[in-house]
């Protein structure tokens, strides 16, 4: 397991035991009390001097400590009353910091813990004295104890090891090289490039002064204070999920997405809801999105809302974990989970892993290509069987083919319509199509409906036509009247040249009289079953009321059924949508006086991608 290093394990790795033994090899800035130490298999020079003293007395490291000195490292040293560990560069390797820049780079190398070389593991986090993290990482001969050209302190090999009075001095290759924090790496992306991408991140968010950590450097000419400002940033977005973009305890994950990938992404999923005829649908509600298909087109912010939440993960991925496993059975192997729980495929997404960007609190990869999946084009398709009226006779007969079956009537709000909330939701009741068994002493009868669509047109009437269906994975839910029994449904897909397919085996809807199952579009057994946006815990609704049965899917059909693409793809890739046949069946006929078929849904699974 991956370790922080605090200063409340200072005391037990302080204490660890220590072998002394002769050395025969020390030079002059070695001093004559110095002996070496066999510290796993690591030769460790051991001296009674402070790590001030040390560092001060060594020729060779006459640059750093002069950096020391001059940024105030060793006033601070004694002050602090605590044992240290410091990164420490000979004047070979040295080179010196730009000013502005040199005091963050002497705090780099310097941490309040003493950390022996027995305790150091791939993976601990060091922080430093300017508040970020310095990782260690172990090969595998390092991990053996041979840390001697095998150990790495960010980027920076380890050369030598010495033990002092107060604490270790690690001499490095070369100085640390901080990554910056992931709010810094944002702040500081090329707006020419991101803007679309940096603006989603910072817009909800804000930044205050934080006079307690800014360093006054000096007063201008009308005696206002001037000063080295750090800044807090606030974010409601992610402070509800606990992910602090600047706080360096944060070991996250961030796709960053470029106004060129951004802009593709949306271009192609308008054009692949036009090519299904669903920039045009359906019942249009609150916020300017759509019930039945979600497309929010106003200004692609609810399709931009996707992309932010999809980019932030609570965990550190290496590009290894990203490779997508194509042999993969299961398509969900090679999902991830933002922190808003997104699901990002990347057998799908195309990322640079070859170009990851390391942060001092996470990793960052460019996003390449990707799109937006199915499962959040499209919220659910909902629809109803009260189309039959709005059917002329050659409609009627194509969409709903029936046998046995007779007396078709749509019945006006047989369920009253209601809201749950006036005001904001609209009314909504239902007013299903009815028939009758023709021949009541025949059992079987039969009807093949087409699922299909209805928009009122300029002239006072209807377009009607087969809703066309994306290929993918769905739960099916439909609503009948309670009291129905015997009912059998089976999906079809049906293709252009009208060869059907089956999508799955036909299911018997065997319902127990008295159940609300299937009662129309009232279903309350399915999770996840209500129309986009709707929160039935919303505080401005009457407790204990039919909040959970407004306007659902409806009750279960298929957990998961498979739409085949039988019309092969688009030109972007995307498999082009089919027409279906619902086939209700039923060979023993049935109890009820009169069948009353309410709607038919499906709700895309996160398989369908």
């Amino acid at each position: 397991m991956k370790k922080y290093l605090y200063q409340a394990s200072l005391l037990a790795m302080t204490l660890s035991a220590v072998v002394l033994t002769g050395c025969n090899n020390l030079s002059d800035d070695d001093y004559f009390k110095d002996t070496d130490v066999d510290n796993t298999n690591v030769e460790v020079l051991s001296t009674n001097q402070t790590v001030a003293e040390y560092i001060q007395g060594r020729s060779d490291f006459s640059q750093m400590s002069a950096l020391f000195e001059k940024e105030g490292i060793y006033e601070e040293m004694p002050s602090s009353g605590e044992l240290h560990t410091v990164l420490v560069v000979s004047n070979l390797n040295f080179q010196s910091p730009e000013d502005e820049d040199a005091n963050v780079v002497a705090r780099s190398h310097v941490t309040n813990i003493s950390v022996a070389p027995s305790k150091l593991n791939s993976g601990d986090r060091l922080l430093m004295w300017h508040n970020k993290y310095v990782t260690v990482t172990l090969d595998e001969q390092a991990a053996a104890g041979n840390l001697i050209g095998h150990a790495l302190f960010n980027s920076s090999t380890l050369t030598e090891v010495i033990k002092a009075e107060d604490g270790y001095i690690y001499v490095i290759s070369s100085l640390i090289e901080t990554p910056t924090s992931l709010q810094d790496y944002i702040n500081e992306l090329d707006d020419a490039r991101y803007s679309i991408f940096k603006d989603m991140v910072l817009s909800s968010g804000g930044k205050e002064f934080d006079r307690a950590n800014s360093k006054v450097v000096g007063v201008d000419a009308n005696g206002n204070t001037i000063y080295d400002s750090v800044f807090i940033y606030t974010n409601e977005f992610f402070d509800a999920k606990n992910f602090n973009l600047s706080s360096e305890a944060l070991k996250a994950t961030m796709f960053v997405f470029s106004n060129d990938v951004i802009n593709e992404a949306l271009k192609e999923a308008r054009q692949t809801l036009h090519e299904w005829d669903y920039d045009h649908k359906t019942v249009l509600l609150r916020n300017g999105s759509l019930d039945s298909v979600y497309v929010g087109y106003s200004s692609d912010k609810d399709l931009e809302d996707w992309i932010l939440k999809a980019a932030f993960f609570n965990k550190v991925y290496s590009a290894a974990d990203l490779t997508p496993n194509l042999s993969a059975e299961d398509p969900t192997d090679n999902d991830i989970k933002s922190i808003y729980n997104i699901q990002w495929r990347t057998s799908v997404q195309e990322l640079d892993l070859d170009n990851p960007v390391t942060l001092s609190n996470g990793v960052a990869y460019e996003v390449k290509s990707f799109k937006i999946p199915n499962n959040r084009l499209i919220y659910r398709l909902h629809e109803e069987f009260r189309y039959y009226e709005q059917c002329d006779a050659d409609q009627k007969g194509l969409f709903f083919k029936t046998d046995n079956l007779a007396n078709f009537k749509v019945s006006t709000n047989e369920v009253a319509p209601w809201t749950p909330l006036s005001g904001v939701w609209p009314e909504h009741g239902d007013s299903p199509l009815t028939c009758k068994v023709a021949d009541a002493t025949v059992a079987h009868f039969q009807m093949d409906f087409t699922p299909l669509y209805s928009r009122a047109n300029s002239e006072g009437g209807f377009d009607v036509g087969a809703m066309m269906v994306p290929p993918g994975t769905y739960r099916m839910a439909m609503g009948f009247k309670q009291g129905m029994t015997g009912i059998s449904v089976q999906l079809f897909a049906v293709a252009e040249g009208g060869e059907e397919e089956e999508c799955g085996n036909k299911v018997d809807l065997t319902l127990a009289d008295g159940s609300t199952t299937y009662h129309y579009d009232r279903g309350a057994t399915l999770s996840n079953a209500l129309p986009e946006y709707y929160d039935k815990n919303d505080e401005r609704l009457t407790a204990g009321s039919k909040n959970p049965y407004y306007w659902t899917d409806g009750g279960p059909v298929y957990t998961e059924v498979t739409i085949p693409a039988v019309n092969g793809q688009n030109a972007a890739g995307r498999d082009r949508a089919v027409q279906l046949l619902i086939r209700m069946t039923s060979e023993n006929g049935t109890t009820a006086g009169t069948l009353t078929f309410n709607h038919w849904c499906l709700r895309p699974t996160a398989n369908n991608y």
